[in-house]
């Protein structure tokens, strides 16, 4: 009987650091998961910034380096508004123009005069909506909207007219 009685108790003392063990393997498997998932969302939500800003950022910066009177302005190119950035190198002149096309941010480098379609662009990033438009006489307002419809906004003004 005294056997029967000092089997049961380990074998419950057994059981219960089983079934503690199970508990803590359960909650162990639980926290990664949920972790993994805010690490998931952090990554996309920074991607996602990343793209919109570097966008806006890297178009105000071309804005500013080809800051020169008359240089900087806007145009069509198959229905879209571009914005056309002229340059004169070794006398002769050229034009960038940085459009949206196919899901990404389009750049394309010509000589002035050529013929452009926008699709001999060189894409810069995929970004899912660019909007480019003048808002007053040296005044232009960029903006992305990204897939969630969060529009970010940036205004640029040549100081050069």
């Amino acid at each position: 009987m005294k056997f029967a009685e000092k089997s049961r108790g380990h074998m419950v003392d057994l059981l219960f650091t089983l079934a503690l063990f199970c508990v803590f393997a359960v909650s162990s498997l639980l926290v990664v998961i949920i972790g993994a998932n805010v690490y998931k969302g952090t990554v996309k939500s920074m991607s996602r910034n990343f793209n919109i800003r570097t966008s806006l950022s890297y178009v105000s910066e071309k804005v500013r380096q080809n800051d020169t009177a008359g240089a900087v302005y806007l145009d069509h190119l198959d229905g879209e508004t571009a914005l056309v950035l002229e340059q004169n190198y070794n006398g002769a002149d050229y034009q960038t123009w940085i459009y949206h096309y196919d899901g990404s941010l389009m750049e394309l480098f010509t000589q002035k005069g050529n013929e452009v379609s926008p699709s001999d662009g060189q894409p810069i990033m995929e970004i899912p909506n660019f909007t480019i438009e003048r808002q007053g006489e040296n005044l232009y307002q960029l903006s992305i909207t990204d897939e969630e419809g969060k529009k970010v906004k940036l205004t640029v003004s040549p100081r050069c007219t």
